[in-house]
C-alpha cells in the first residue's frame, strides 16, 4: 500500500531566525511548540488518508511540553521519531526529507511546524496530487521568488518514485551530506537539487503563486492556475475550519509562522475529546495552549 506523508521537523533551536523581519516570533524559543495540537488535528481533518510524521532531535523529549507529543501520538496517522544526528544550526529541518527514499511513499509534502495549513495550501497540495508532476512548490509571501526562494522548504511537494536519482541521490545520507553549514541549508539544498534541471522542471515541476506573490517562476515549469485550485471540493467541516482559521487571523499567507494557541486550538481539540481531556488535565499544557478558555 502506498503512503502519502506530511513531514515536519522539530528540534531545539541552536540558532533563532532573528534575521527574518516577517516573523514576529523570531526570538521566541517556544515558537515551535505553539501549534503542535493545531497542526496535528488540522491535518487529521484535512488529510484523513495521509500520515503525519514529526522528526525530532532527542533533546526535544526533555522539554517540559513534551507530554503533548505522547498525547497526540495516540491519534491514528500521527507519529514522531527521534533522529540521533548532531547539528549546529538548522540541519534537522532536512530530516523531514527522509520519506523521499522510502519505496512505499508515493506522495511527500514537506511542511513547517510553526505554520498551520491554510485553504490555499490544502487546495494546492490536492491539485498537486491530481497532477502528473513529481515536484512542486507553493509561493505565498511577497519575497517568495528568485534564486533563494524559488522553492520553499516548508511548502513543497514530491512524488518520490518519479524523481530521478540524479536529482535526489541514491539515499538520504548522501543528500544530507551535500548541505552547507549555514542557516537555511534545507531550502538551499532543495533548490540546488530540484530546480536546476530545466529540461525536467519544464514538464514535471508544479508551481503556484498566491496571496501577495505575483512573480512568475524564474525557471521553466508547469503553473498551477487558480482554476486548478478552485475546482477542489471542500467538505462542510473543512469549510468551517478554514473560516475559523481566517477569523483567528492565521491565514495571511500559507507558511506564515503563527501562534494558533487559544481560539483556533480550542476549536480543533473540541473535535477530539480524548485529546482535549488529556491536555486540560495537564496544568502546564492547559496554560500553554490556553485550552478551555472562553473566547480562546
Amino acid at each position: 500500500m502506498t503512503k502519502k506523508v506530511l513531514a515536519y521537523s522539530l528540534f531545539d533551536p541552536k540558532v533563532l531566525p532573528r534575521h527574518r523581519t516577517h516573523d514576529r516570533y523570531k526570538s521566541d524559543r517556544e515558537r515551535y511548540w505553539f501549534n503542535l495540537p493545531a497542526v496535528v488535528l488540522t491535518n487529521k481533518i484535512l488529510y484523513p488518508s495521509h500520515e503525519m510524521r514529526l522528526y525530532l532531535s532527542p533533546n526535544v523529549l526533555e522539554h517540559p511540553l513534551a507530554p503533548v507529543l505522547e498525547i497526540l501520538s495516540r491519534q491514528p496517522n500521527f507519529s514522531y521519531q527521534t533522529v540521533n544526528m548532531d547539528y549546529t544550526g538548522t540541519e534537522p529541518a532536512i530530516w523531514r526529507m527522509m520519506p523521499l527514499w522510502e519505496r512505499d511513499v508515493d506522495i511527500l509534502h514537506s511542511r513547517d511546524i510553526d505554520s498551520v495549513p491554510t485553504e490555499i495550501e490544502y487546495r494546492y497540495t490536492t491539485a498537486f496530487e491530481n497532477s502528473d508532476c513529481s515536484l512542486g512548490t507553493l509561493r505565498t509571501h511577497a519575497n517568495h521568488y528568485g534564486i533563494k526562494c524559488r522553492m520553499l522548504a516548508g511548502l513543497s511537494s514530491f512524488r518520490p518514485p518519479r524523481i530521478p536519482t540524479y536529482m535526489k541521490y541514491m539515499d538520504f545520507y548522501t543528500y544530507y551530506a551535500m548541505r552547507h553549514g549555514n542557516y537555511g541549508s534545507d531550502q538551499d539544498l532543495m533548490i540546488e537539487r530540484f530546480t536546476t534541471s530545466p529540461e525536467y522542471t519544464k514538464e514535471y515541476f508544479y508551481d503556484h503563486r498566491a496571496y501577495r506573490q505575483k512573480n512568475s517562476q524564474d525557471f521553466p515549469c508547469q503553473e498551477a492556475t487558480s482554476e486548478d485550485l478552485s475546482c477542489i471540493k471542500l467538505s462542510a467541516r473543512q469549510e468551517t475550519l478554514f473560516t475559523i482559521l481566517r477569523e483567528a487571523s492565521l491565514d495571511n499567507w500559507a507558511g506564515q509562522p503563527v501562534d494558533a494557541r487559544g481560539a483556533y486550538t480550542n476549536h480543533v481539540i473540541s473535535q477530539f475529546p480524548a485529546v482535549k481531556n488529556e491536555i486540560t488535565k495537564n496544568k502546564l499544557l492547559k496554560e500553554f495552549y490556553k485550552a478551555g478558555e472562553e473566547g480562546g
